[in-house]
């Protein structure tokens, strides 16, 4: 009976992987390139966050994310930059570059 619960727990931990692996790749960042602002495509409504840091590594902005909402990047100069997409508890969901003209 063990081994049986053994199994299902690895089971469903597996699909649960899953269904997050799934989850990320239904996120994206548009317009991209932009010039003023970026919106994110979340299908799945997992995103809580999310953080833009420049190309080495430094963070320049941060926001909570909102259905719908637009973020201004209005105040950064031309450039790549990287925007890290969390989760309400702050897990990384995955990270994309976009292109400021």
């Amino acid at each position: 009976m063990k081994h049986f619960f053994l199994v299902f727990a690895l089971v469903l931990g597996g699909m649960a992987a899953k269904a997050q692996q799934n989850a990320k790749t239904d996120l994206a960042i548009y317009p991209n390139p932009t010039a003023e602002f970026i919106s994110v495509q979340d299908n799945n409504e997992i995103v809580g966050y999310l953080a833009v840091y420049n190309i080495v590594g430094r963070k320049l902005k941060e926001f909570e994310y909102t259905k719908g909402d637009q973020y201004s990047l209005l105040d950064l100069p031309k450039g790549m930059y990287l925007v890290q997409i969390q989760d309400r508890n702050r897990q990384i969901l995955t990270t994309r570059k976009i292109d400021k003209r």
